[in-house]
């Protein structure tokens, strides 16, 4: 009854465009939905909704997604779910898709996953959208679970059409959260049906990677020139964490400017990194190396992706031209895989990382249709 009631309310709230809100939010529960807005009309068919998930601290928080259904009668069963994970916008309020000032690119996947037979959720994460009381904490392997997991439970909620067979499929940043979910699945959401992972030139063995850096690494073209460059990746990494795990106390390990740089970061988008950091190298921003302790073992607690522990099989993708997220790093995951007993495939292709998703999207669907099929 009371479910009828809050679909009652959320139909009358689309049909204005407004928001409709399910209930109070510090009653609800993980996944629970809170409201929901149609796309801009310039977007084409879909919905922003707004969803309860797990705050940095585990406590209760709010996050945004959007949730796009493919049109025509439902399958019986419902329509199976891809949980699509993007790659990194930045660490403010204004730095997901469900804020974007112009139709996000990814919705052209999404739309081509609905022409499938794919019901479509995809997360802004923790602090990306302007429902945040937090920063982002970004390539934070827990909340991007939950806040995967949880948009999926959101989008049963507010629509009878989709079933609860899912699976995740992401790219970049977002191939990290694809394999931080692939772990949890299971155990947070025992009442879906998780099939599989999709992951696209993740981000992994970061745990090891990052505390590497120290105060004794120079300037480097290779390293610093981009937007994805390896010191800026790290760079934002470290502002997420320091604004949002306050039992680790990151300010002994950063210069004056470090600091400085980290405080900035904090509300920026991604394409503000860069001026942000002003040609600065990680030599100049750390006082301290990572592996010194307990900076290393903070680091792979927040960041870390083991190689055990799936118990649904995993696709991953990468771009032999990668400079951002270097292919090794995603061949020595495949490697842990292999010594783990985890069922994976590995491909490679032929080009770099904003390129990943010409074939590696292609290859990345034809192994979501045989896990997860629609019957299209």
């Amino acid at each position: 009854m009371i479910r009828t009631a809050i679909r009652w309310l959320l139909a009358v709230g689309l049909a204005s465009c407004a928001l409709s809100v399910a209930g109070p939010v510090a009653r609800g529960e993980p996944g629970d939905l809170v409201a929901t807005q149609r796309f801009p009309a310039e977007w084409g068919d879909g919905y922003i909704v707004t969803y309860r998930t797990e705050g940095s601290d585990g406590g209760p928080a709010l996050a945004r997604g959007l949730v796009m259904v493919p049109s025509g009668p439902a399958p019986a069963g419902g329509w199976p779910m891809i949980s699509f994970d993007h790659g990194a916008g930045g660490l403010g309020p204004t730095c997901g898709a469900s804020a974007s000032a112009t139709m996000p690119v990814d919705v052209l996947y999404f739309r081509r996953l609905n022409s499938l037979g794919y019901a479509v959720v995809s997360t802004d994460y923790l602090g990306l959208s302007p429902v945040a009381e937090q920063v982002h904490p970004y390539l934070h392997a827990r909340t991007e679970a939950t806040a995967t997991i949880d948009i999926v439970r959101a989008a049963r909620e507010f629509t009878d059409s989709v079933g609860k067979s899912w699976a995740v499929f992401g790219v970049s940043q977002g191939g990290h959260a694809a394999l931080a979910t692939a772990r949890l699945a299971s155990t947070y959401a025992p009442e879906l049906d998780f099939r599989g992972t999709a992951a696209l030139a993740p981000g992994s063995q970061l745990e090891y990677l990052f505390p590497l850096a120290g105060p004794y690494i120079p300037r480097s073209p290779l390293l610093d020139s981009s937007i994805a460059g390896a010191s800026v990746l790290l760079i934002a990494f470290l502002a997420g964490m320091w604004a949002t795990h306050p039992s680790f106390d990151l300010t002994p390990y950063l210069t004056r400017a470090g600091a400085q740089v980290l405080s900035e970061l904090r509300t920026a988008c991604q394409d503000r990194w860069p001026a942000i950091i002003g040609g600065r190298g990680l030599g100049e921003l750390l006082a301290r190396p990572l592996f010194e302790e307990p900076a290393r073992r903070a680091i792979g607690d927040y960041v870390g992706i083991p190689a055990d522990g799936y118990r649904q099989p995993i696709f991953l993708g990468h771009g032999t031209r990668d400079v951002a997220v270097p292919p090794l790093l995603t061949q020595a995951l495949a490697n842990e895989f292999a010594l783990a007993g985890t069922e994976y495939e590995y491909r490679t292709f032929d080009t770099d990382h904003e390129g990943i998703m010409g074939p590696g999207f292609d290859a990345g669907v034809e192994f979501l249709q045989r896990i997860l099929p629609t019957g299209r």
